[in-house]
């Protein structure tokens, strides 16, 4: 008897029948939540930027909390207090080496706080003495947690720029306008162009702040825009794909993360905007 040679499947085809077969997603309410949650801290980023760059070091201690409660839910962890602590003090410290600096480069100081939360990571770890249980596991949650931070830390530096209050503004509408896709994301079997979709809510939601405010031209505006609601829409996605995260403090580390990360792209618009 000869075999049946099977027909080889496309690579969409493999990812959407993993996706339905293996996929397991947030319920509808959390979803809700989750959305909320990233517009509630889009607009508070706003708020903190018109008030000052202080209100901005602030909000990225506030979101460091949010990612310290719900990122143990994240990896999955059975104890996750190590990594809580690490992301706090972590949280802390960026936003110090932050505002402390009064000169270009404003971030210089981050790395060096950076540091200090990777070894205080692994000095915990040395120090445990319930056994070597997640201790992989957690060190690589806890280090992922900590670039987050690292990340977010651009948000203050892009505080502190001429165009600052502009470009936070915009992004932050972006992410607002990006997170209008996530409802999406419960209805549909094939998700793969959810991405496009988050890109021109956010480039749409760009422009509109953009021509508002004024002082920036609509090309940046686009491109911000473009980018960062992609990001944050894949940052969501990502962080909330485990099941072990689908509680009300994943959902909300989830939505923390998505506006943290962000903060890369602003701060190399505000380089660009230098020069």
């Amino acid at each position: 008897m000869t075999d049946v040679e099977q027909p080889s499947l496309t690579r969409a085809q493999r990812r959407r029948d993993r996706d339905t077969t293996t996929r397991e997603d947030l319920s509808g309410p959390l979803v809700l939540v989750r959305a909320l949650a990233v517009l509630a801290i889009a607009g508070l980023a706003v708020l903190a930027v018109h008030a000052g760059p202080l209100f901005v070091a602030g909000l990225l201690v506030w979101a460091a909390a949010g990612i310290a409660w719900g990122w143990p839910q994240v990896a999955a962890l059975s104890s996750g207090w190590r990594l809580s602590f690490v992301v706090v003090l972590t949280g802390l410290l960026v936003a110090a080496a932050v505002v402390t600096v009064e000169d270009d480069p404003r971030l210089r100081l981050v790395p060096v706080a950076l540091a200090i939360g990777i070894v205080v990571t692994f000095l915990l770890q040395l120090l445990r003495s319930d056994g070597r249980t997640d201790l992989t596991l957690e060190v690589i949650a806890t280090a992922t947690a900590v670039a987050v931070i690292g990340i977010g830390a651009g948000l203050v530096g892009t505080a502190l720029h001429r165009h600052g209050t502009e470009l936070i503004t915009i992004s932050m509408a972006a992410v607002g306008a990006a997170a209008l896709a996530d409802p999406l994301a419960t209805r549909l079997r094939d998700r793969s162009w959810l991405v496009p979709v988050a890109m021109v809510l956010g480039a749409l939601a760009a422009l509109g702040a953009a021509s508002a405010l004024g002082g920036l031209t609509w090309g940046v505006a686009l491109l911000l825009g473009m980018f960062v609601g992609a990001l944050s829409y894949a940052v969501r996605t990502v962080v909330a794909g485990e099941p072990a995260s689908h509680t009300l403090a994943g959902v909300l580390a989830a939505a923390c993360a998505s506006v943290l990360s962000v903060g890369a792209l602003t701060q190399v618009a505000t380089l660009i905007l230098s020069r």
